[in-house]
């Protein structure tokens, strides 16, 4: 259902430099807020949450099929769909574990979590981040400049975790 041409050029423009940028700067922002830590177990949480609810976002605008007219997907920002399926790197374990994470413990109410050990509570958000990162980077290195709003650009400066 894949809907790719019929996207205005003006509206790609306009997500982009909104949505687009919001979702990926708060990721950025909450994975270096996340690395510097709190004291505070509901702002921590709050953070947390944030973390994988702007990973996810990301994540299915890279990776998930569209499902409707409405659903923004970075293939509509390319002018060479073929060759950007080509460079975006396959779902990889890290993002399925995350994926998987995600939905026992944090988007669904299950029992599961009676069964979280301490250690599978880290969500090692500096290497996701590092890892979705370069995959905008990617993103904006083969979209099309004139869909894509000038200043999502400035992401590549943001600053990075470690």
């Amino acid at each position: 259902m894949e809907i790719i041409d019929s996207v205005p050029k003006e509206k790609l423009v306009a997500f982009s430099g909104e949505h687009l940028y919001y979702e990926i700067s708060m990721l950025y922002g909450v994975s270096q807020s996340l690395i510097r830590g709190t004291t505070h177990l509901h702002i921590y949480n709050a953070m947390l949450e944030s973390f994988v609810i702007h990973a996810s976002v990301i994540i299915d605008f890279f990776y998930k099929p569209q499902s409707g007219p409405e659903d923004a997907k970075a293939v509509h920002f390319m002018s060479d769909v073929k060759e950007w399926r080509a460079v975006l790197p396959p779902i990889d374990k890290d993002f399925r574990d995350f994926q998987k994470k995600r939905n026992r413990h944090v988007v669904h109410l299950s029992y599961d979590r009676l069964n979280v050990r301490p250690e599978d509570k880290k969500w090692g958000s500096p290497k996701l981040t590092r890892k979705i990162r370069r995959i905008v980077d990617l993103f904006l290195e083969y979209a099309d400049p004139d869909r894509v709003h000038p200043r999502l650009y400035e992401l590549r400066s943001a600053p990075a975790a470690r």
